[in-house]
């Protein structure tokens, strides 16, 4: 036996409650399920909610919840259902709560732990929604995995602004009962892009660097590079910004600066232009011009182009110290040559 219901029909408005990043949008409450009780026992209760300013769902602006509270005895004469303003539907929950009376306190939320058919009533806590109808019409199918469809997979790509209804289908002529208050909250706290170019990087004329931001899903830069990392390679200093965007979380810039420099160089020198082949060995003087410490690598070729040694030098100094070259024994006469193959500063290397 039924118990009877005393109803309360109290028209509730839409309003707007903002708090931190989530924003709150409750839709119109005291309507009677179905419309037309307490005479009519059998129907479908549509309450509008009214969505502005939130925009394109996804990955920074979600649905966090949908909260219900409907009077009601024999819950599960009831399917409720969430339509969104592109006319997406999501099962909310459907014949759920058997004998049981009343939503009170519901909230529906993708990250809850528990499905609402695990729940009781009057459910009150958080739970998954159903997610298994994707129609308002009945009958509602039970053949889909539960949680097939949730928040996300139904609305994000959609546009929130516009009007969502609940659509609460009373399709056992037994009873009547009372949508009391819903609400409908979005997470506009996702994150949005920071875009870094890097740091600011020194580089030596005629080379080049690359440069690599992050920060967010796309890149455009003022190269028209659309890349995370791009290569440059300025003739003078340059300053280079990059877009970087997420979906739905809109934009952000960053610079960095490519300073040119002159390249380094290294010098050897000797007071002495001759060398006996017999042991003999000459002393060069090492100079360099950039920004110290400086290195440098070098080879040493005999007559016909002959490699004899190969060595290094560095220096904390622009004046680098001395090496010295030692031709080996029995060495024909002719022209010692002594080639850098590299020579580095603080700024680069140039080989």
């Amino acid at each position: 036996m039924k118990k009877p219901t005393t109803l309360l029909f109290v028209l509730l408005f839409a309003q707007l409650v903002v708090t931190a990043q989530l924003v709150t949008f409750t839709g119109t409450g005291g309507l009677p399920i179905p419309p037309g009780a307490p005479g009519q026992m059998q129907g479908i209760t549509q309450s509008g909610n009214s969505v502005s300013g939130v925009g394109l769902l996804g990955e920074c602006v979600t649905i966090d919840n949908v909260t219900i509270d409907v009077q009601y005895p024999w819950i599960s004469d009831l399917a409720v259902l969430l339509v969104g303003p592109g006319g997406q539907v999501l099962d909310l929950s459907s014949g759920n709560g058997g004998l049981g009376d009343d939503y009170a306190g519901t909230i529906f939320s993708d990250g809850a732990p528990t499905f609402i058919t695990s729940g009781t009533p009057p459910y009150t806590g958080t739970f998954r929604p159903e997610g298994r109808a994707t129609s308002v019409n009945f009958p509602y199918t039970n053949v889909p995995p539960l949680g097939t469809n949730t928040f996300a997979s139904t609305y994000n790509g959609t546009n929130a602004d516009g009007n969502w209804v609940l659509y609460i289908n009373d399709y056992v002529p037994v009873d009547v009962g009372l949508l009391i208050s819903w609400s409908i909250t979005f997470n506009l706290g996702g994150t949005p892009p920071v875009a870094d170019a890097g740091p600011d990087v020194v580089q030596c004329q005629g080379l080049s660097t690359q440069l690599a931001a992050s920060g967010g899903d796309t890149y455009a830069w003022s190269t028209s590079g659309n890349t995370a990392s791009i290569t440059v390679s300025p003739v003078a200093t340059t300053t280079y910004t990059v877009t970087v965007s997420s979906a739905g979380c809109g934009t952000d810039t960053d610079e960095v600066t490519v300073t040119v420099v002159p390249q380094p160089t290294v010098a050897f020198t000797s007071t002495s232009t001759q060398v006996c082949a017999q042991g003999e060995c000459v002393t060069l003087s090492v100079n360099f011009t950039g920004v110290a410490p400086f290195s440098a690598s070098y080879n040493v070729f005999g007559p016909g182009n002959v490699l004899l040694d190969s060595g290094s030098a560095s220096s904390p100094t622009a004046t680098g110290g001395t090496v010295q070259i030692c031709p080996p024994p029995n060495l024909p006469p002719g022209s010692l040559t002594i080639t850098a193959t590299s020579v580095s500063d603080a700024n680069c290397t140039c080989n």
